[in-house]
């Protein structure tokens, strides 16, 4: 049953954000993060005519903005919620923008619709809502607070006007290639704009499969013509380049009545259900195996019941199998927990069975994911291999900043898929 439910939402610029939770500081509120245990299936995406638009990054231009912004409460009965929205810089700080300069109205916004979860062994309680529409293209977060005071949640996004005409590369792009890199080398024209000094009011980002834990800030411009306007960059040093890395893994829990793909068992016994993952190994030296992926995002379905909002939320259990260091950690990572890798968050190892393990409370659906481990000095160990056929997806931010501007606008945005099957 839908219900309507008044949530108090506030839109402000990059401001202190008053008290705040033990759970949370501020710089944490301008990452992607879950700040309480309760919130879950955390989704920002563009609401597009495309079946599976909450894969899509969180994205819109300055036209359209149709982004909408969804969560899981799991409460039996609803909270009230307020929503901050801040403007940030192309290196994620806080802008000097007041509200007014990147806001239409007062920053209060209520959310219409909730949603209570249908015959589920946990009960939730379903959030959506259109973010607004705000003035200007740039970086924001939007931070989700419980009571006007403790935040649950927050979230970026980003807002582009194509100001910039930015292309690929793609002959430089492939003589590039080196190894199992992917460079990607691009080129920006920019007839519309007062330039002074491109150099300085110009930055440009580059990030891959919508992850912010390896994203590529500042690229170095190689080629500068300012009779026509024009910039390429090249990409010739491997810090600019992303590794082509793997093919995400999956666990299919569409289906907790059967067991899905890579699902070796399901313990009915207990609630909520307790779904087991085939064993994981060590995939470093093996070869690229092509099959389709998300790209580490993830899509919620049931095929247990046709009822709108009956996903179960299922303790599902990943296993590795892998020899590494006594002091290594390892850490599972994916959309489903916004890439983290803390160490509140390592896999535990059990002696007994020699393997990883850990355990997350999931919704039923389709997820991808990948392991990550450190040894005892921060230095990663690769478990996934690496291959220059993987499919990828980037995306290339152009931020600009005029000599009068107090904050970065998002001037140019381009989407491309390495490999594109």
């Amino acid at each position: 049953m839908l219900r309507v439910l008044f949530i108090l939402m506030f839109f402000t610029a990059c401001v202190p954000m008053g008290n705040l939770s033990n759970s949370s500081n501020e710089n944490n509120l301008l990452q992607d993060a879950a700040f309480v245990t309760n919130i879950k299936t955390i989704l920002l995406y563009p609401q597009t005519n495309e079946p599976q638009s909450v894969l899509l990054p969180p994205a819109a231009p300055l036209t359209t903005q149709n982004l909408i912004l969804a969560f899981d409460d799991l409460v039996e009965q609803f909270n009230h919620y307020t929503i901050k929205i801040t403007h940030c810089n192309a290196d994620w700080t806080k802008s000097g923008l007041a509200n007014l300069d990147f806001l239409y109205e007062y920053n209060s916004f209520p959310i219409q619709t909730y949603s209570f979860s249908a015959d589920t062994h946990i009960p939730y309680i379903h959030y959506s809502i259109k973010i607004p529409k705000v003035k200007l293209a740039g970086n924001y977060v939007v931070t989700v607070y419980r009571d006007d005071e403790y935040p649950v949640l927050s979230k970026r996004f980003y807002i582009y006007q194509q100001m910039i005409q930015v292309a690929e590369r793609r002959d430089i792009s492939a003589a590039q290639q080196l190894g199992n890199k992917q460079p990607i080398s691009i080129k920006l024209n920019y007839q519309s704009l007062p330039i002074i000094n491109s150099n300085d009011q110009f930055v440009v980002t580059l990030r891959q499969n919508q992850r912010w834990d390896n994203i590529i800030y500042n690229l170095t411009p190689t080629i500068i013509r300012e009779q026509e306007k024009s910039i390429e960059y090249l990409v010739t040093d491997e810090k600019e380049m992303h590794s082509g890395g793997n093919e995400y893994r999956f666990i299919d829990l569409r289906t907790i009545i059967n067991t899905g793909q890579n699902i070796s068992k399901i313990d009915r016994s207990t609630i909520p259900y307790v779904a087991h993952s085939g064993l994981d190994i060590n995939r470093n030296t093996d070869r690229y195996s092509q099959y389709l992926d998300f790209n580490g995002n993830f899509v919620i379905q049931n095929f247990d019941s046709p009822l709108t909002f009956s996903e179960n939320y299922v303790k599902t259990r990943l296993y590795l199998k892998a020899s590494l260091p006594n002091n290594a950690r390892v850490y599972v990572i994916g959309a489903f927990n916004q890439d983290i890798a803390t160490k509140d968050k390592t896999m535990r190892y059990d002696s007994l069975n020699g393997v990883y393990t850990q355990e997350f409370l999931l919704k039923q659906g389709w997820y991808n994911y990948q392991y990550k481990a450190l040894d005892g000095n921060g230095k990663s160990i690769n478990l996934e291999g690496e291959h220059f056929e993987t499919e990828n997806e980037y995306e290339v931010m152009v931020y600009y900043r005029s000599m009068q501007a107090q904050a970065d606008i998002l001037a140019g945005y381009l989407r491309i898929n390495r490999n594109k099957r």
